[in-house]
């Protein structure tokens, strides 16, 4: 397959081969506004020296991310098991160090919370495999586990937020369990009626298609150790009060109950 402009990614199959020189240069000359890979200013493609680690758009809600990987270059890099369900993938180091706010690891780290898709390629004698799109689902001290599939956001929607990140002496130990949320997510839309637990609307009637969304009250990024969480942990918010939401946590730094009674006018 040939890649002429960034947006080509979105189209490609598992199974599909890129050349080496193909996915080089998308990647390079996706920054020079007169190259014919140029695919607006929104598609610049940002990497790695090596090209391991490669992010579409900017930080901290990137478009996509895209992987090109050998398997058996790191310890940690690989499958899990024979299904391919899961890849191991190693954070970027220098020297051995690894640092969480090295743009090509917080990629990794944001994808739980923005959503977008991560486009694993690798090596194969031809030039470059894609996998698939993947999650992170998982982050251990050296690398991320990367899941197959899942629910991806459109980042033209969504609203951003900052991630928080721990790092110096200690280790990074958010074990983000995305497989588990996402039972707990469709669970709490089962069991409760769509209606906004804030403002009070009922987004079907109001605008005749279901929809609400699943906020969690405590952050994940604030969580310390591994933690599965519950049905008690969402509340369903309409896209509006969601973001207000999120904007208030981050100003206020006032918990989920506190902005929720504020904004529905103390009740």
């Amino acid at each position: 397959m040939q890649l002429d402009k960034p947006q080509d990614i979105y189209s490609i199959m598992a199974g599909d081969i890129v050349t080496k020189r193909n996915l080089f240069d998308l990647v390079q000359y996706s920054k020079v506004e007169s190259s014919p890979f140029w695919g607006g200013a929104e598609f610049v493609i940002g990497n790695t020296p090596q090209q391991g680690i490669n992010w579409i758009g900017q930080l901290p809600a990137v478009k996509a991310v895209i992987i090109k990987t050998r398997p058996g270059s790191y310890e940690e890099d690989g499958w899990s098991d024979e299904s391919k369900a899961n890849y191991h993938y190693s954070f970027k180091a220098r020297n051995s160090v690894i640092s969480f706010q090295e743009k090509a690891n917080r990629v990794l780290i944001n994808q739980p919370q923005f959503l977008y898709p991560i486009f694993l390629f690798a090596e194969c004698k031809e030039g470059w495999m894609f996998e698939g799109k993947f999650s992170v689902v998982e982050l251990e001290e050296r690398y991320v586990v990367l899941s197959r599939g899942t629910n991806f956001v459109n980042q033209d929607v969504l609203g951003i937020v900052d991630a928080q990140y721990q790092e110096g002496g200690r280790r990074y130990v958010a074990h983000l369990m995305i497989e588990r949320s996402k039972e707990a997510v469709i669970a709490v839309k089962s069991l409760n009626n769509w209606i906004c637990e804030i403002c009070g609307i009922d987004f079907e009637k109001q605008y005749g298609v279901p929809y609400i969304e699943a906020h969690h009250k405590i952050p994940v990024s604030t969580y310390s150790e591994n933690y599965l969480v519950q049905i008690e942990d969402f509340a369903l918010l309409c896209p509006n009060c969601h973001k207000a939401v999120h904007i208030h946590m981050k100003e206020s730094g006032k918990s989920y109950d506190e902005i929720r009674i504020a904004l529905s006018g103390g009740s």
